[in-house]
């Protein structure tokens, strides 16, 4: 018999692949309760809805995509500043390439926070922190003299939307060379060519 936190693990588990497959509005607790090989009603025991996982689900896939921890400023340096940022952001995105099912589920709640107003300001202030964790990060890049001041505002906006449009392109399955992309949006970024 199983134990209480390994069947909800293995709900989560369940209920990530078919929201990647099959999508929000598509993956029913029947479908879950017969991935996982338990019934209906043994589901509403972890969570008293569907509701209820979507969001426990929301909450983990959000939980921990901050900036930080995809770019620790503190670990930049005069001498690393430019091959680290180009190796945090293919980090990133090799996390992508690896784990596609979790970047389809993200982006069925990008397109659901259209209609849901709990999706849509926890996915705007993810973004937002992007935007400004860039900026801060170039802001001290600008502080060691490995970037020349002035766009930086501009050219930190500029990587977080090269980022999450290569994250949509891998999504979809389009085969580019992304980290020459990424490479070069870092070079302009420093102003380097």
């Amino acid at each position: 018999m199983m134990n209480h936190n390994n069947t909800q693990e293995i709900i989560i588990e369940a209920t990530f692949a078919l929201l990647a497959q099959h999508g929000l509005e598509k993956t029913s607790l029947s479908m879950i309760a017969e991935k996982v090989g338990i019934t209906k009603p043994a589901i509403y025991y972890h969570f008293p809805s569907k509701e209820t996982l979507v969001d426990y689900i929301f909450d983990f896939i959000f939980a921990n995509h901050s900036f930080s921890t995809h770019f620790p400023m503190n670990d930049y340096t005069k001498e690393n500043f430019q091959e680290r940022l180009i190796q945090d952001g293919l980090r990133m995105l090799d996390g992508y390439k690896s784990q596609p099912h979790k970047l389809r589920v993200v982006q069925e709640f990008i397109l659901s926070a259209a209609r849901k107003e709990k999706y849509k300001h926890k996915l705007k202030s993810t973004l937002e922190a992007s935007l400004h964790g860039f900026c801060e990060l170039l802001e001290h890049g600008v502080k060691m003299g490995v970037i020349p001041p002035g766009k930086t505002t501009s050219d930190a906006h500029m990587l977080a939307l090269v980022l999450d449009s290569i994250g949509g392109y891998i999504l979809m399955g389009v085969d580019f060379d992304y980290v020459q992309v990424w490479e070069q949006a870092v070079k302009h970024a420093m102003r380097q060519s």
